[in-house]
């Protein structure tokens, strides 16, 4: 059993096809790191002896932004954004799409639920039940 910053890696998968259930390592960083150890990406992750283990752990911790540390950084990113007064921070702020898609057809879940505007489905079983 492989722990990595209290993420357990399956043992039967493939190193490369473990690795990527860290948050912030896909497919071609967890390939990428095996090549750099020097392991094989064929190899399973119960195969590995302790001292691969240990090198492909100091690895990614040492190398790579994964898991809580990423997502820290996402969020104080966010929050500067909004703190900033750009039109990203005042977009995350409102719950908008940030990134230039259309909000005349679509985007419009996170509005309705945040100001609390009901949908169609509910309008109809509000009339079924006011007649019964």
């Amino acid at each position: 059993m492989l722990l990595i910053f209290g993420v357990t890696l399956d043992e039967n998968k493939r190193v490369s096809e473990a690795l990527p259930k860290l948050f912030g390592l896909g497919k071609p960083k967890a390939v990428r790191i095996c090549n750099e150890i020097g392991l094989s990406p064929n190899l399973k992750v119960k195969d590995l002896i302790p001292d691969q283990q240990y090198l492909l752990a100091k690895k990614v911790k040492e190398e790579y932004r994964v898991e809580e540390t990423l997502r820290e950084e996402i969020k104080s990113n966010i929050r500067r954004y909004m703190t900033n007064g750009s039109i990203r921070g005042f977009r995350h702020k409102h719950h908008l799409p940030v990134r230039g898609q259309r909000t005349h057809s679509n985007g419009k879940t996170p509005r309705r639920v945040l100001l609390g505007f009901s949908t169609k489905s509910s309008k109809r079983k509000e009339k079924f039940t006011k007649k019964a």
